[in-house]
C-alpha cells in the first residue's frame, strides 16, 4: 500500500529499515541487559522477514530521498497446531506518530495479507490494547501456542502409560517407607516473594479475529 505521504511493504523488500527497526522495538520493549547478544537476537528475528512466513509489514514515510523514518512495525508468523490460523505480533506505532491512525491501517493491511496468504483467523496477544483490537473485531479467547511443546508434566503421555513409566497408586511408598522420607530429608523453605508496588499484575491476554467477515 502506498500514497503520497507513507508507504506499506514487507520488510525483507525494503532492508535498509531493518536497523531502524530494531531501535524501534528495543526502545519500546527493551531486551534484558542481561541477556547475551540481545541486539543480535532481535536483529535475526527481525531479518527473517520473508515471503513464505514469517513477514515483517512496516511503515515508512514516503520520500523520493533517502530510506523514510520507520512509523510501524507488524509481524505475521503461523501457528503451528491451526494450519489455519496466523498470529500477529510485535505491532508497534513510533510515539511520535500514534493517535493518527496508523495503527489501524497497519492491522487492516496484515489482515488482508493474511487472508491472501489462506488465513481464515488472527490471533494476537496484548497486555493493555485490549480496548484498541476490541475495536478492530477481536475478540478474547484462550492462550495460543507459538512454539512446539512436548505433552504436559501433568498429563502423561500415551507411551509413557504402556511403559509403565507413570507412577501409579500402587508406587506409592508405604507408611514406614514415608516415616523414612520425612525423617531423612528436609526441604529447605523458599525464600519469600519480593514485594510488588504495582496495585496489580498486568497480564497477557490473547485475542482473535475471524478474516472471513
Amino acid at each position: 500500500m502506498e500514497n503520497h505521504n507513507f508507504m506499506i511493504v514487507a520488510l525483507h523488500d525494503k532492508p535498509d529499515s531493518i536497523e531502524d527497526c530494531v531501535k524501534l522495538l528495543n526502545d519500546e520493549w527493551p531486551r534484558s541487559k542481561t541477556a547475551r547478544n540481545a541486539h543480535s537476537i532481535r536483529m535475526r528475528s527481525i531479518e527473517s522477514s520473508n515471503p513464505n512466513l514469517p513477514i515483517s509489514l512496516i511503515i515508512v514515510s514516503n520520500t523520493t530521498i533517502g530510506k523514510g523514518d520507520v512509523i510501524g512495525h507488524a509481524k505475521i508468523a503461523r501457528l503451528p497446531f491451526d494450519p489455519g490460523s496466523c498470529i500477529i505480533e510485535s505491532v508497534l506505532i513510533n510515539p511520535a506518530n500514534r493517535g493518527k491512525g496508523f495503527g489501524k491501517l497497519l492491522m487492516e493491511e496484515c489482515e488482508k495479507l493474511a487472508v491472501k496468504l489462506g488465513f481464515s483467523t488472527a490471533v494476537l496477544s496484548t497486555h493493555d490494547k485490549q480496548q484498541f483490537y476490541q475495536k478492530l473485531g477481536y475478540e478474547f479467547c484462550q492462550p495460543v501456542s507459538q512454539y512446539g511443546a512436548g505433552p504436559s508434566p501433568s498429563k502423561p503421555s500415551l507411551s509413557q502409560i504402556k511403559e509403565n513409566k507413570v507412577p501409579t497408586k500402587s508406587d506409592k511408598p508405604t507408611c514406614h517407607e514415608e516415616k523414612d522420607l520425612k525423617t531423612s530429608v528436609t526441604v529447605p523453605q523458599p525464600p519469600p516473594l519480593p514485594k510488588s508496588n504495582n496495585a496489580f499484575c498486568i497480564t497477557k491476554v490473547y485475542m482473535k479475529k475471524s478474516l472471513n467477515q
